[in-house]
């Protein structure tokens, strides 16, 4: 097959039960995409096909930043399709065989894969199938939650698979297990802490001969003592993973988020340990008292091998849990027992022709990048397995909407009226700023992200303040050209923080949007340049037009140049951008775009004169063949760009921590690199930016020891290859302390009257 639609196919990805996945290329975007098809042999199946059409419409109902995006579908020559993100991450299934997960690096995948639940359990919809292979990640090490091919709607009645049990028996909870058809988000719930301590250990906790008899272990078999496969774990974890685990649902946490806030507090120490993670019976004698004070997790290696990630900070929390979790519930007593017994044996006989004829749905022999897509040949095969016929059938069927789920973690509004927005109704800060305040670099104030909220600083580090405290998480943190307000992106809005007073509103947002990420405006505040959905539109900043436009036609309703709304080359292609840096004068553009390079796609930096309203004059283009960034072959990511608005351009290598790396300058106009700079050490460095009038620089910078945090420097540009030694800027306790935070640091410009 050589073409879908309008996708060029490049390669088969992997082959299943229920389609076949091939990388392509999307013309009209110049992207690499995932197009997962139905096999031929099954077109003429109206139940696989049905269920295909409700994949597609399932995963589009739901929109968050952990779940794969789905880009198009449609059928070609009869043949449906669904188009989605590619992600080139690999599956956790991969990373699993490729060593086990400390326990800070594990929780962090389970947190945010425990947010997509929550938007998913809110539109009803329960995965039942959550296991490694389904949890995939894309370049930049984040963690997406995919295939809902066997998602049901919650409390419905008639399936597709007729009376059949449908999940992977390593991951199954109890009640999926025994046939519930009144399976409820807890569900996911448990199967997602049996996926937690695979990857803390390396081997799923209930281990068979048969997946019958892995099926029944999950009712029949006490919560794994983690504690004891591994020692040094915290007895606040040990509390959270008993109840993840607990056998009755009504004994687990009641929802994703509730699960998600309690392993956060865990990881801090606040979450109370219960008996039996401080105490176990006879079976465990030999450890009857542990300690429990948080335990200390391992300590990282230095360069050569970057590490993964940094410990998990045990800070106190703010906000201590003060009322212990009840244990989790344990094996039925006798009478009990006995008849569950009774329905596993019945249960086993009914399974036992289907399980070792090798049914599965979504079995695969591929592998790669989309390896959750389907399932790994040497993953446990995911069964449908008979329901007892009396099992009752619900009344009714609930159908998911195709209302777009609001991204949880935004600014403390609901959604923006159809009109002009009111301003949002968190109180702001009272903020007092500082009467002559240090100037360095033409900056007076420096603001910067910590725990996705917004603070701002002088340039000394003095006087720091707290301006936002909603915890919604931010991006593309800029000044406005004056000064008086700062801009950033949160979900799919562009949002405008004013300073001092703290007041926050909108300046754009587009609902039905599947990216913002890019809102920045040029420095003598006349044009704005915005990436929505991949496409630069460059504007006028019209404040009124950018408020009321929702959707791309809007844009390029409102753009004055045709060749920029959105940005095509002179052929008439679009260009993938995510990052927008402005030229002094405002006649060029920095533009960071996604474009394939040696077979694959890579993160370039293109410097453009747009003074002719037209993208054709092409000043430079790197690292490409002008450079070389360590490991770029294989992370060729460029997380943030500085530019000077001249010549100089600073970024970093995607080494480790989601972004931290080695530290590099080039210079277009005399084409050439600084590699590996060390102003304070030799990595890891991130978000490097000019000061406005170039001559002072600041950066971030994460020590390799094991806990250090995060240090921000502003020294002057000239001395950064002297040796001079640099002091960090002094910051309150805590700032920082999360080893993947992204600092975004951002100079306020000084004004002249």
């Amino acid at each position: 097959m050589e073409k879908i639609g309008r996708y060029k196919i490049t390669t088969e990805l992997g082959r299943g039960g229920m389609a076949t996945v091939y990388q392509a290329i999307d013309p009209s975007f110049e992207r690499e995409v995932a197009v997962k098809v139905l096999p031929p042999e099954f077109l003429h199946d109206p139940q696989f096909r049905e269920r295909f059409r409700r994949e597609a419409k399932v995963i589009a109902a739901l929109e968050h930043a952990a779940i794969v995006p789905v880009y198009d579908f449609g059928e070609d020559e009869g043949m449906p399709f669904i188009v989605m993100r590619l992600m080139k991450g690999g599956s956790l299934a991969d990373k699993i065989r490729d060593g086990k997960y400390q326990v800070n690096d594990a929780a962090e995948v389970v947190i945010r894969v425990l947010s997509a639940l929550e938007a998913a359990h809110k539109k009803g919809i329960i995965h039942r199938d959550l296991k490694p292979g389904n949890i995939l990640f894309d370049q930049y090490g984040n963690a997406f939650l995919s295939d809902f091919g066997i998602a049901r709607i919650a409390e419905a009645g008639a399936t597709l698979t007729g009376d059949n049990i449908l999940g992977t028996p390593a991951y199954m909870s109890p009640e999926q297990v025994q046939g519930d058809k009144q399976i409820d988000g807890r569900s996911d719930i448990y199967s997602l802490g049996i996926i937690f301590y695979q990857m803390l250990v390396g081997a799923t906790p209930y281990q068979a001969t048969t997946p019958a008899k892995v099926m029944m272990m999950h009712i029949l078999e006490p919560v794994p003592n983690l504690m004891k496969a591994l020692p040094d774990i915290s007895p606040q974890v040990e509390a959270w993973f008993e109840k993840v685990l607990a056998k009755d649902p009504d004994d687990r946490f009641a929802t994703a988020k509730e699960t998600g806030d309690a392993l956060k507090a865990a990881m801090r120490g606040d979450l109370p340990p219960t008996r039996e993670s401080v105490r176990r019976p006879a079976a465990d004698s030999q450890r009857t008292v542990i300690d429990t004070t948080p335990s200390p997790v391992d300590r990282q290696t230095p360069p050569p091998s970057p590490p993964s990630g940094t410990p998990y900070p045990h800070t106190a929390s703010p906000h201590p849990i003060a009322t212990p979790y009840p244990a989790a519930a344990q094996p039925a007593p006798s009478g009990k027992r006995w008849l569950l017994l009774g329905i596993a044996a019945f249960s086993l006989l009914c399974i036992a022709a289907l399980i070792f004829g090798g049914l599965a749905f979504f079995g695969s022999n591929g592998s790669g990048p989309l390896a959750g897509m389907f399932s790994n040949p040497t993953s446990p095969a995911t069964v449908a397995v008979p329901i007892p016929s009396d099992t009752p059938e619900p009344a009714e069927t609930l159908v998911p909407t195709n209302t777009p789920e609001t991204v949880e973690q935004q600014p403390p509004v609901t959604q923006p009226p159809t009109e002009t927005p009111p301003p949002t109704e968190t109180p702001a800060p009272t903020l007092t700023p500082t009467p002559e305040s240090l100037v360095l670099g033409g900056a007076d104030k420096i603001a910067f992200i910590s725990d996705n909220d917004i603070w701002i600083m002088n340039v000394d580090g003095s006087d720091p303040q707290k301006l936002t405290n909603d915890g919604a998480e931010k991006t593309r943190l800029h000044w406005l050209p004056d000064g008086s307000a700062l801009t950033y992106i949160s979900g799919k809005c562009a949002w405008q923080l004013d300073y001092p007073s703290g007041h926050q509103d909108f300046l754009a947002c587009f609902e039905s949007a599947r990216y913002l990420d890019e809102f920045i405006v040029s420095h003598d505040g006349s044009r704005v340049a915005i990436s929505l959905n991949l496409e630069l539109f460059v504007l006028p900043f019209d404040r009124e037009s950018l408020l009321n436009a929702r959707s791309r036609s809007d844009l390029i309703a409102i753009g004055d140049c045709e060749a920029l709304t959105p940005l095509r080359t002179n052929t008439g292609t679009s260009v993938a951008v995510t990052q927008v840096r402005w030229s002094k004068d405002d006649t060029k553009l920095a533009i960071k775009v996604l474009a394939p390079q040696g077979g694959i796609q890579v993160d370039l930096i293109r410097y453009t004169d747009i003074s002719s309203c037209q993208y054709t004059n092409k000043i430079d283009e790197f690292p490409a063949t002008r450079f070389h960034i360590d490991n770029y072959n294989k992370t060729p990511y460029i997380q943030n760009l500085g530019f000077d608005g001249e010549f100089l351009f600073a970024m970093t290598s995607y080494t480790r921590n989601d972004g931290y790396g080695y530290l590099y300058i080039y210079n277009t106009d005399q084409h050439r690199a600084d590699s590996k700079l060390a102003p304070v050490g030799l990595c890891c460095y991130r978000d490097p930016q000019f000061s406005p009038d170039g001559r002072y620089f600041i950066f971030a910078y994460q020590p390799y020891e094991a806990g250090a945090a995060t240090q921000l420097y502003y020294v002057p540009y000239a001395q950064l290859t002297t040796g001079a030694t640099f002091e960090p800027l002094p910051l309150p306790d805590g700032v920082f302390a999360n080893p993947k935070g992204k600092p975004m640091p951002a100079l306020r410009p000084v004004t002249t009257p």
